[in-house]
């Protein structure tokens, strides 16, 4: 498994991945060539052969960073490639200056608690009814 920064050709297979998610953020393509064009963004992918199994997304200003969207490809949870993706994004942040890093994460995505969770980040607070009526997010963090 090799874990890159992401470009602008990747961006279909990136929504392809993100389609197979319910909890992902639903960007489609064009969402991600936006992002990919943004220079306080960066999102790294997991490649296996030719093959992108997952992504995370995360925005950048000053000594602060976003997670905002992360996926794995269906049918490849539950391998290691969400932490994998989380460590090194983590670890270039870091090295970029970060000091404190947050996201937003809905309470009943059980996986992706755990998977944060595991990686240190802890609930900060609560965001009622931000993922739809009767959907709250946990907010978490962790200083790098």
């Amino acid at each position: 498994m090799k874990i890159r920064r992401a470009v602008l050709a990747d961006a279909q297979a990136l929504a392809a991945i993100e389609q197979t998610q319910p909890h992902a953020a639903g960007w489609g393509k064009n969402g991600f060539v936006s992002e990919l064009k943004l220079d306080f963004s960066i999102i790294f992918c997991a490649q296996e052969e030719a093959e992108i199994m997952g992504f995370i997304a995360v925005r950048f200003a000053a000594d602060n960073a976003e997670i905002l969207n992360v996926a794995v490809r269906a049918g490849r949870e539950r391998r290691g490639i969400g932490g994998q993706l989380l460590q090194q994004t983590l670890d270039a942040l870091k090295k970029a200056g970060v000091r404190r890093v947050s996201l937003e994460v809905a309470q009943d995505n059980s996986a992706a608690c755990a998977l944060y969770e595991k990686a240190g980040l802890k609930r900060l607070g609560e965001r009622k009814d931000f993922y739809g009526p009767g959907r709250p997010a946990w907010i978490l963090g962790k200083q790098l």
